[in-house]
């Protein structure tokens, strides 16, 4: 290895960096399902599902480059994702199912993931999990801005 090329990090620092992901994206996930549950909205409430299925799908995706490594793929969510859902139950229970504040709560959220996903992606990963990353990165954002979207059409 040349002193230009980036370390690449070790198993434990990737299992690690991957278990961070699959609680931010089970934190989406939930939140997607919580939501889609407590909505009236019929096309909010399929949106959510739809999303919350894709977000499942991450979450088993990221699991397994957690196996390949090696590692125990994280199972749940992170503590504040917990609050995060809290607050999102709050809300759509206080503001009776205000769809402009359950969108931005949403967005908010998937801010979050996108946070973590750049942190992640910051880092010296090997290149196939990196592709995988990447992936993910591209689908949490276009949602995000969807939701913005969403949220801009419901002011």
């Amino acid at each position: 290895m040349s002193a230009n090329e980036p370390a690449v990090m070790g198993k434990d620092q990737i299992v690690d960096t991957l278990n961070d992901l699959i609680r931010i994206v089970e934190d989406s996930h939930e939140a997607y399902r919580q939501a889609a549950e407590a909505l009236e909205d019929e096309d909010l409430k399929a949106l959510f599902n739809d999303l919350a299925a894709q977000r499942g799908a991450i979450v088993r995706e990221v699991q397994r480059l957690v196996a390949e490594q090696g590692g125990a793929p994280d199972m749940g969510g992170t503590v504040m994702g917990g609050a995060h859902r809290f607050f999102l139950e709050l809300k759509t229970n206080v503001l009776g199912h205000d769809r402009e504040a359950i969108l931005a709560e949403v967005q908010r959220g998937e801010g979050e993931c996108v946070r973590a996903y750049e942190e992640a992606l910051a880092k010296e990963l090997p290149l196939p999990i990196t592709a995988v990353a990447v992936q993910h990165l591209d689908r949490i954002r276009a949602d995000r801005d969807r939701m913005t979207l969403l949220r801009g059409a419901a002011a």
